[in-house]
């Protein structure tokens, strides 16, 4: 069994809430318990399937979190003093905070919604425990299918539509003339 990167879930929420006040944002802790279940993820992706905070991820109806920290942050915000990561770990949620932190709460909602590790882990009306290796699988597969679009599109040419009818379109180069 792996040792996670960091000893609770709260330390790193307290992470996002604390650079969230850096840049002058007001993080919800919905918006939080999306950004703690993307890190989880992302770094499950990262490293070999390897967990960055010891979480138990649900899933029902508004979302994946963690049933801990949705009962700990539902009166607001305790007071917790400030832990101090690694530079890995600071540089890693720094990207997932660069990556998804400005991110209003409906995109993130939409985001996590729209992704098939939520369709095949939400099960109307019930709170059900998610198989992390599955969801991590899940969007693994998606980031790969992405991809392949990404490089199905660029390859494809820009038709558009002139006067005479339609004409593929390139990008301009001038000739080069010979002194």
């Amino acid at each position: 069994m792996a040792v996670p990167a960091t000893d609770t879930a709260i330390d790193v929420a307290y992470w996002f809430f604390n650079r969230a006040e850096k840049d002058g944002l007001y993080l919800e802790t919905e918006n939080m318990q999306y950004l703690l279940f993307l890190a989880q993820v992302h770094y499950a992706m990262a490293y070999n399937m390897e967990m960055l905070t010891p979480s138990l991820f649900v899933c029902n109806h508004s979302g994946f979190f963690e049933p801990n920290l949705k009962r700990i942050f539902a009166m607001g915000r305790p007071f917790m003093p400030p832990v101090k990561f690694p530079q890995k770990i600071n540089a890693f949620l720094e990207g997932i905070w660069q990556k998804y932190g400005s991110l209003p709460l409906a995109r993130l909602e939409k985001l996590i919604k729209t992704s098939s590790a939520f369709k095949n882990n939400c099960l109307e009306g019930t709170l059900n425990t998610i198989d992390f290796k599955s969801v991590v699988d899940s969007f693994i597969k998606a980031g790969k299918k992405n991809q392949q679009n990404n490089a199905f599109s660029d390859n494809r040419k820009k038709v558009m539509l002139s006067q005479n009818g339609p004409v593929v379109v390139s990008k301009w180069q001038p000739r080069k003339i010979d002194t």
